[in-house]
């Protein structure tokens, strides 16, 4: 049995046929390249901050984002993550805020690819604050955390 002559083949078929092909191929190649590409949430992070009430030899200690106001707090800290090839010759800042008003800018002291600052209690008020990790007019990272009464 012999192939059929091409010539009797409709336009309609050469055309739905070639339209598979291509979605196949395009479905291939789609297939092969989706995992290279990079989403913004993907991208790796030059800073990384906590908020937390004690810095230790180790890190930070009692990490959280609701802090109480009360007689045991006396200051809150900000520690901050550094990517390994994070380069230092500029200063970095924290700057606290309360609201949308600056309370503190600090510089951030490097120390081993990780850099900390505190605000002392008396300085602290009831509501929504933020630090952000800045490294000249650079914004590295934006931490918010809450004060409530307890």
């Amino acid at each position: 049995m012999s192939l059929p002559p091409l010539n009797r083949l409709r336009k309609g078929v050469v055309f739905f046929s070639f339209v598979f092909f291509c979605f196949v191929i395009y479905r291939l190649f789609y297939f092969e390249t989706e995992g290279e590409s990079i989403s913004p949430e993907e991208e790796t992070q030059r800073a990384r901050t906590e908020m937390c009430l004690l810095v230790a030899s180790g890190g930070p200690v009692n990490i959280d984002t609701v802090f109480y106001l009360n007689n045991s707090l006396n200051k809150i800290f900000a520690y901050s993550y550094l990517a390994p090839d994070f380069d230092v010759s500029d200063t970095i800042w924290h700057i606290w805020y309360y609201g949308s008003d600056i309370v503190k800018k600090t510089v951030c002291l490097v120390e081993n690819s990780t850099c900390f600052s505190s605000l002392l209690a008396d300085s602290l008020r009831i509501g929504n604050w933020s630090l952000d990790t800045r490294q000249g007019n650079i914004l590295l990272n934006v931490r918010q955390f809450k004060i409530e009464k307890k």
